[in-house]
């Protein structure tokens, strides 16, 4: 009788480290997915280091990448639900919830962009820049405050990256604002750099996701920031070499970009300031393209930074 019970008994006990162990296999393996938007900018390196070094999927999650190469074809995207969240910009945001997209700003992104000049416009400076210059941009984002910021150019649509670079370094453009790596690429290539959005002081690329995306997904977005910080902190102490040819194909950059990619710092994501989102909704409310006035946005209504507070 003493025999079986011990039989029993272990059986039990053996039953019972297979199911705590299961268990901890359940918690590691992956539970969610979630597809970013990104531009092609150097903000998006960090989840393609994330994602080749399974860094998301230590915390649950897969995550897919999705190149756009204009603002555009990124908020169509967003508008028809075939993402889940985008890298992208105060001013976006802004149309956005006007157009009744229930969208929350977690964090600033990494992104700087660069404003390039042609040898053939004489513009070395901002100092320099006047209403006879043309500036190449995309409208109705981030882009366009930039410009306005930089100087009184004719802002002329130009929704493609490499089309701008193009135009700037033929002289159709004497000016154009795009994103780093392009920004350096450019200069390499000939095209003068004039000066930053960090250089004007300009921090307003986000992250954005739907309010509903938080709510039902809150557990896949602190995933995403626990893999993207595990990803910064990899570039931070290895560098980019090990994983250039991943960023350069996943990330569509131009192996043009190699070099600006090794020489950028990759710094932990921040809040952003609503001194910076008062400015630029000031700056939209005198643009009458843009149908404001949007001063019934509060900012403590569009924001939620718990994701970033949990890993602070």
């Amino acid at each position: 009788m003493k025999r079986i019970t011990f039989l029993l008994l272990c059986c039990f006990i053996a039953c019972f480290v297979t199911a705590c162990g299961g268990g901890e296999q359940e918690e590691t393996s992956v539970q969610e997915t979630m597809t970013i938007a990104a531009m092609p900018s150097i903000d998006k390196v960090p989840i393609i280091v994330g994602m080749e070094q399974g860094y998301f999927e230590d915390h649950g999650l897969t995550v897919t990448l999705e190149n756009f190469q204009s603002p555009t074809d990124r908020n169509a995207a967003l508008q028809a639900g075939e993402v889940d969240g985008v890298m992208s910009d105060m001013v976006a945001d802004v149309l956005y919830l006007a157009a009744g997209m229930d969208m929350k700003m977690t964090s600033l992104i990494q992104t700087d962009f660069a404003i390039i000049a042609s040898t053939n416009s004489g513009i070395t400076s901002l100092d320099d820049i006047t209403g006879n210059h043309t500036n190449g941009i995309a409208l109705n984002c981030l882009m366009e405050y930039i410009a306005d910021e930089a100087g009184e150019a004719q802002k002329v649509m130009v929704p493609d990256v490499m089309t701008r670079i193009e135009q700037v370094l033929s002289g159709d453009l004497d000016l154009a604002v795009v994103p780093e790596p392009y920004g350096a690429m450019a200069e390499a290539r000939g095209a003068v750099r004039i000066g930053s959005s960090n250089d004007l002081g300009i921090y307003a690329a986000v992250m954005l996701f739907p309010e509903e995306y938080i709510e039902n997904h809150g557990e896949a977005v602190s995933a995403f920031y626990r893999g993207y910080a595990d990803a910064v902190e990899y570039l931070q102490n290895n560098g980019i070499d090990d994983v250039l040819d991943a960023v350069i194909e996943v990330g569509e950059f131009s192996e043009d970009a190699a070099n600006a990619l090794k020489a950028t710092e990759f710094v932990p994501l921040e809040v952003p300031e609503e001194s910076q989102f008062t400015d630029i909704i000031a700056w939209m409310d005198q643009h009458p393209e843009f149908d404001g006035p949007y001063d019934y946005l509060q900012f403590e209504d569009i924001t939620d930074f718990s994701f970033l507070e949990e890993i602070s």
